[in-house]
């Protein structure tokens, strides 16, 4: 004769069996792209959980940003370091802090646009610094930003949205951003490529306001602008172009990335191009003002199209 145990365990099985699946939920954080369309974004925007940030200069948000998205500022998290070197990451309870005055929450799924061409890598910036808080698969890039929305004539608005505060709490990824010793120690190793992110002519060394102009020893040069479309509203090239963009600068899907720029501001865009192709990518934060600074570290200069020499 079976048990009282066995015959529950039994009917327990049978009802798991037959009972129905769980619902889903389609617009689960886990779920969501990186970067998003405008149509995405007006399917998703009334969401309890979806919080729209807006990365632009002073007096952008102002004049008409999407409906409830609230008002972002990037020079609230960079910070000068005690080096002297700007724009680098703030730390993890300050960053929590202030995405806790925006009502970023712990289950808050955050879409980031730019309000014009000049704050794209800001959004970027803003991107990366949220993976770095950890929330990777729960942030977006509005490709196109608020350029293609209001070319598409989709309502925007100019009343401020009501933020409830939160105790947010983040752990950061410390695969997001490299320092000067990390990169130091593996320079010139297979597998590692260096990108950088700024007008060539900086790249070459023929501008620029640095002790030593040029670009670290090896790095090939992708300026920011030249991953995104000429005209407005800057959408980001498609993967095919941008594989064929890394792959011409000797980045693959197999590498460790690694990109900069000045002080890792537009570095921040090609960061996310890599991560739309699903590289393994990382910003060094201290960038070239770091680099270049620090007189025992290699520094090439090159003619436009031209030589290269190292000092």
């Amino acid at each position: 004769m079976l048990s009282k145990a066995t015959i529950l365990a039994i009917m327990l099985t049978i009802l798991g069996c037959n009972s129905p699946p769980l619902p889903t939920n389609e617009t689960s954080a886990a779920t969501q792209p990186l970067v998003v369309s405008t149509a995405w974004l007006a399917e998703h925007v009334d969401e309890t959980d979806v919080i729209t940030l807006h990365i632009g200069r002073k007096g952008s948000y102002e004049q008409g940003h999407i409906a409830g998205a609230r008002n972002a500022s990037l020079r609230q998290l960079l910070r000068v370091n005690e080096s002297g070197i700007r724009d680098e990451m703030q730390s993890a309870n300050f960053i929590a802090e202030t995405l806790g005055a925006l009502g970023v929450g712990e289950d808050s799924r955050i879409v980031l646009y730019f309000a014009d061409e000049r704050s794209t890598w800001g959004a970027a910036r803003y991107l990366l610094t949220l993976e770095f808080a950890g929330m990777t698969g729960r942030v977006s890039y509005l490709d196109g930003g608020l350029p293609k929305w209001n070319a598409e004539q989709r309502p925007v608005s100019t009343e401020l949205p009501s933020i409830e505060t939160t105790d947010l709490i983040v752990a950061t990824d410390p695969n997001v951003l490299v320092d000067l010793d990390w990169l130091r120690t593996r320079l010139g190793r297979p597998g590692i490529a260096v990108v950088d992110g700024r007008p060539v002519e900086w790249y070459s060394g023929l501008a620029g306001d640095y002790d030593r102009p040029g670009h670290i020893r090896g790095a090939v040069n992708i300026p920011f602008f030249t991953l995104l479309s000429k005209e407005p509203p800057y959408l980001l090239k498609s993967l095919g172009e941008l594989t064929d963009i890394f792959a011409g600068a000797g980045a693959g899907p197999t590498d460790t990335v690694v990109v900069y720029c000045g002080t890792g501001l537009w570095g921040s865009l090609l960061y996310l191009a890599a991560r739309y192709l699903e590289y393994n990518v990382r910003l060094y934060d201290g960038s070239f003002q770091e680099w270049s600074s620090t007189e025992s570290l290699p520094v090439e200069t090159s003619a436009i199209g031209g030589t290269t020499n190292e000092y």
